[in-house]
């Protein structure tokens, strides 16, 4: 019988129909709320994969798509422009404060590109030696080839797979975004990885302003103003993976970036940016670093770079997201940073923590994180979709989710956590 082989599973998990997902297919949506085959409503606390910030089926992003699909269809930008693209590139510029922009169709590649761009950068400037990158270990940019090279965490290791030459930085002891001077201390150790390497060597550092994959770690408020100084200082690139937090999910803002008094030398954004309806990222880059190339060429592209339907998405994502969104996010954030701790503290739970509007349980095991998960998903009549990152269990719910929907969630949550915990 066919099967398919889902992402980050084992061939043993693709094969064991204790594991196949087919039973519970999602067939529709409406805000927070999907309905699977069955025809029961789960609450999908994970906002898609963390890229519909405005939940499933929104009207305006909805309308905007389909009024396109009558127009045209697609166009290569080597040859032509559309118009779409050219006012999502003015769109991004007004948000980001970087005024050249290359469209891809998912974080990784956005990510491939801007260490493409990077290294490139170095070269034209008569510098090829720079060759080595300095990011977190914990640290998560995409699983291409070379964006997993970028990360030192187990599940992206592989033989094989071609990276730059890295220096990790570990985040013990300044982890703890609550300590004085935490933030300088944390630049000071990228600091000291340039110093390592050979500032002559490094063309640049990259980080995300709330650690995802990497077990939801908050950073220190401040420490990415700390780290563009740290890069000025040895004149080299700054890199901000946005891919996870851009496009309100740091809650108070479009873009964590937004809080540095001037921007990073180049920006990853994907996920949010077009509320799920199709795969698009971009790269965002200081017009100083394009206008090194000179007439030399961008050597990457895709296909489907720059999607006329995909451009008309994001449009009507930001549209939202300027109207009403951004006020919706600060709302939901505030929700988090006051009424989510104080919802969930029971045994087995190490450390509950918040960032925007996300929500973080450390769990003193991944077993008893992935039994929560399993758990909170087991009432089918009114279950809760959460997402596991290593220990970490994480609520990252669409921007506008009502407070009730909220509290509904968190009310899920808590009695998966003392289920679990009865059987410890």
């Amino acid at each position: 019988m066919p099967a398919r082989w889902n992402g980050w599973t084992t061939a043993s998990t693709a094969a064991n129909p204790s594991h196949d997902l087919r039973h519970h297919q999602l067939v529709r949506g409406s805000g927070c709320e999907v309905w699977d085959i069955a025809g029961h409503c789960h609450l999908d606390g994970v906002a898609g994969a963390a890229n519909t910030p405005f939940g499933h089926a929104h009207p305006r992003i909805s309308d905007a798509v389909a009024t396109h699909l009558r127009q045209l269809t697609h166009v290569d930008e080597t040859l032509a422009a559309q118009q779409p693209a050219e006012e999502l590139v003015d769109t991004l510029a007004a948000l980001t404060g970087l005024h050249d922009v290359v469209f891809v169709n998912s974080g990784s590649e956005a990510i491939e590109a801007a260490i493409r761009i990077a290294m490139d950068y170095w070269r034209h400037r008569g510098q090829p030696q720079r060759d080595t990158i300095v990011a977190f270990a914990r640290g998560y940019h995409g699983c291409t080839a070379l964006a997993a090279g970028l990360s030192d965490l187990p599940i992206l290791r592989t033989e094989w797979a071609p990276a730059p030459r890295m220096r990790h930085v570990e985040l013990t002891p300044h982890h703890r975004p609550d300590e004085p001077g935490a933030a300088a201390a944390l630049a000071g150790e990228f600091a000291a990885a340039i110093t390592a390497a050979g500032p002559q060597r490094v063309a640049a550092v990259i980080v995300e302003p709330f650690l995802n994959v990497g077990g939801g770690i908050v950073l220190p408020d401040g420490f990415l103003t700390e780290l563009r100084t740290v890069a000025d200082s040895f004149d080299t690139l700054m890199i901000v993976d946005e891919v996870f937090t851009g496009f309100g999910r740091s809650g108070y803002a479009a873009f964590a970036v937004n809080a540095m008094p001037s921007p990073p030398d180049i920006l990853a954004i994907s996920k949010g940016m077009t509320n799920g309806v199709v795969p698009m990222g971009a790269t965002c880059l200081r017009h100083s670093i394009r206008n090194q190339f000179g007439d030399a060429v961008l050597r990457y592209g895709h296909t489907t770079s720059g999607h006329g339907l995909a451009c008309v998405a994001a449009l009507a994502t930001i549209d939202l997201l300027r109207t009403e969104g951004l006020s919706q996010a600060a709302a939901t954030a505030d929700w988090f940073a006051t009424d989510f701790p104080q919802c969930l503290r029971t045994s087995g739970i190490v450390e509950l923590r918040t960032y925007g509007v996300v929500g973080v349980l450390e769990c003193d095991s991944v077993e008893r994180a992935l039994a929560i998960a399993a758990a909170a998903r087991q009432d089918r009549e009114s279950s809760l979709i959460i997402g596991c990152k290593q220990n970490a269990l994480m609520l990252t719910p669409a921007l506008n989710t009502t407070p009730q929907q909220l509290r509904t969630m968190a009310a899920h949550l808590k009695r998966a956590v003392e289920n679990t915990s009865l059987y410890a």
